[in-house]
């Protein structure tokens, strides 16, 4: 029996000495991680250009493949072929091909029809700016007068920073002709990593299959049975978070742009194509993407009318209430499971690190990450025998290292009452105040006894 204790504790100690070895390897190499992040972050922003057309192409395929998916399933129901594999081949071929040409409609009507108007509402901006900055000037200006020792100095810094801006605009558009053949050099660079992004992309949907099972055997043939469980159950889990995730967000940023567009053309606001555009990109990042994209394009509406300006961010009030309450309810579930606070901490962590593109993916991904802690801790907890509902530890105070019984908190011993306290204090006080005056008497008897 003793000897079985004493196997149970060597083994308890190794597992604990195993344990702080990894957390002081996993110390340090945070440490080296912080300390490298520059030569680091430069090394990972060189691999991502050069392989950007493969990461264009995944993106593109893993966002398509829901619509494949269906398309194929149609197919497949559509044409009966005597051969089951030349039938599900043609259904693939037409699915992709259909995919394909969705995408590629897509984006011929973002640049034929969307940019250009984008772009000349953006263009029309600028122009007006001098003018904007002018009647600014003249507003601070007869402000000035009524409070002429509070805004002295505002007009001369209105007046700097309008010269500043137009020097600046005037320069951007002198040197645009200058920067013409680098521009045609840049568009042709993206045109050939976009047509290699493509056949990637085709070449994805087709051996999908395929990439997941040498995937898959890979895992199993590297790690231990349990731990290629568990990396399939978080890939599956985080493939699902993603995938809902992304096509959700793309939904209804969507929803919401068309809805300002329509907004502000029944208004008669100005620049409501620039200003729908903004909002439906920016609102692709969680919680903070609203305030992004709305605070520029108020002010992009207030400058030209205030009265317009003021109707335009009440809609933007409602309509973020709307999506919140009402549409994404409707589209996307809440599948990340992830609190307002870890959401906010995952925002600036990633957003801070990996900028917009971490914003927009910091959710997912730090669901995945609790999925992953989650499990560890439930096999943990599940090894112990111990509840892995976290209200069972809600007043938890200590575990019985015996039983592994959860024992709770002790209780507090009552606090005396204000009066009571005050009470006991006076006569402490007072006991010693009646010690100190009987201690010159005690004195002096003692001193005539001894004559």
């Amino acid at each position: 029996m003793n000897e079985r204790k004493d196997q149970i504790k060597d083994k308890t100690k190794a597992t604990v000495n195993k344990r702080a070895f990894l957390v002081f390897v996993i110390i340090i190499a945070a440490v080296l991680l912080v300390s490298q992040v520059d030569p680091i972050m430069k090394v990972v922003d060189e691999v991502v250009d050069m392989m950007f057309p493969v990461i264009l192409g995944v993106i593109l395929a893993y966002v398509v493949n829901p619509f494949t998916v269906i398309m194929e399933k149609q197919f497949y129901k559509w044409f009966r072929l005597k051969k089951e594999k030349a039938r599900k081949r043609f259904a693939r071929g037409m699915a992709i091909t259909f995919s394909l040409i969705a995408l590629l409609l897509v984006i011929v009507l973002l640049i034929f029809l969307i940019i250009p108007e984008f772009l000349d509402n953006l263009s029309k901006l600028i122009e007006s700016a001098p003018a904007w900055i002018e009647k600014a000037t003249v507003w601070i200006g007869d402000i000035q007068q009524d409070n002429s020792v509070l805004l002295q100095n505002i007009g001369q810094y209105i007046d700097t920073a309008s010269n500043s801006l137009i020097g600046w605009l005037s320069g951007e558009v002198g040197g645009a002709v200058s920067r013409v053949v680098e521009s045609l050099i840049t568009v042709v660079s993206f045109l050939f990593d976009f047509i290699v992004a493509i056949v990637i992309f085709v070449y994805a949907l087709i051996e999908k299959e395929n990439f997941i099972a040498q995937s898959k055997k890979i895992i199993f043939a590297v790690f231990p049975s349990q731990t290629a469980n568990d990396i399939l159950s978080i890939a599956r889990y985080g493939n699902e978070v993603f995938g809902k995730f992304v096509t959700g967000k793309l939904i209804t940023s969507t929803i919401v742009g068309i809805l300002t567009f329509v907004f502000m053309t029944i208004m008669g606001m100005p620049y409501a194509l620039l200003s729908a555009g903004i909002i439906a990109i920016t609102n692709v990042i969680p919680f903070f993407g609203p305030f992004i994209g709305g605070i520029p394009t108020v002010f992009i509406v207030m400058i030209n009318d205030f009265r317009q300006g003021v109707i335009y961010v009440i809609f933007l009030l409602i309509l973020q209430q709307v999506e919140g309450n009402v549409i994404e309810p409707m589209i996307m579930e809440d599948q990340t499971g992830v609190s307002k606070f870890w959401i906010t901490f995952a925002l600036l962590l990633c957003g801070g690190v990996f900028g917009i593109a971490g914003m927009i993916f910091a959710v997912p991904l730090f669901a995945v990450i609790f999925y992953s802690v989650r499990i560890y801790v439930d096999r943990s907890l599940e090894n112990k025998e111990l509840p892995k509902s976290s209200v069972a530890y809600a007043d938890a105070g200590a575990i019985d290292e015996t039983t592994n019984e959860i024992l709770p908190r002790p209780e507090k011993t009552p606090t005396k009452k204000l009066k009571q306290a005050v009470h006991e204090w006076r006569e402490r006080v007072k006991h010693k105040d009646d010690d100190t005056e009987t201690e010159p008497f005690s004195k002096e008897t003692t001193d005539s006894s001894k004559e």
